[in-house]
């Protein structure tokens, strides 16, 4: 099989903050020690990817007081290692190369210790904007997370 062949997951995240401005992470279930990222997940089915991520952070941070604010007009894409092709295959029935993230920008509503490990996440961290830097540690994740904070900031300026 040829890996460009194959079609990216349409993934959702959202860029968390509360009432303080800090930003939401989660450490997943199969990352190491030191990897976040910013809570969401898959589309599955006739979903559209607002509803996907409103399902997400209910079922990933036991939750249900968040608000889509804003949807970024950059999309962002990644390729997966070699595992989690095979991995992914073996849970859906199907071969994806990567990751097509469709990106929000979402307010908590809620007290800070109200958000939980939910399904697949092993711990949950609210971080300030310079503290995202030391976080967001995989390939190009601080690089887009800066354009989509500055694009969201901007708009919400203007």
């Amino acid at each position: 099989m040829n890996r460009e062949e194959l079609p990216y997951r349409i993934s959702t995240i959202g860029i968390v903050t509360n009432s303080s401005g800090k930003f939401l992470l989660v450490s997943k279930t199969p990352y190491q020690e030191g990897q976040w990222s910013f809570p969401g997940g898959g589309v599955d089915g006739e979903e559209t990817p607002g509803q996907a991520l409103k399902r997400e952070l209910e079922e990933e941070l036991l939750s249900d007081k968040f608000e889509i604010v804003g949807k970024s007009k950059n999309s962002y894409k990644y390729e997966w290692p070699d595992d989690v092709v095979e991995g992914t295959f073996k849970n859906k029935g199907k071969y994806f190369r990567g990751t097509e993230l469709t990106q929000f920008w979402v307010k908590f509503t809620g007290e800070d210790d109200e958000v939980m490990p939910g399904d697949g996440i092993k711990a949950v961290k609210w971080v300030t904007r310079d503290e995202l830097k030391t976080h967001l540690v995989f390939l190009n994740q601080w690089e887009n997370a800066e354009k989509v904070i500055k694009e969201f900031l901007q708009t919400a300026l203007s």
